[in-house]
């Protein structure tokens, strides 16, 4: 959307006019569809990475409980 002002002689308000630009609205949806596209893959890293973190937590404590076990021998 693009704004176009006109001031005409001896007038005292400004009119304002929209042109709208059919292949910038059209870039636009594609932006917006990619955008949101992008969104939805982070949005499924990060769960990804929370289930990866929680995996390694649990390891760790397995780990440590194995190291335990053995240091007791």
């Amino acid at each position: 959307m693009h704004l176009k002002f006109i001031l005409e002689p001896k007038t005292l308000f400004v009119k304002k006019d929209i042109m709208e630009n059919s292949k910038f609205e059209e870039f636009k949806a594609e932006v917006n569809d990619k955008l949101s596209a992008k969104q939805a893959q982070i949005l499924e890293i990060v769960q990804n990475q929370k289930i990866m973190a929680a995996k390694q937590d649990d390891m760790s404590a397995d780990l440590k409980a194995i190291l335990a076990i053995l240091s007791q021998k």
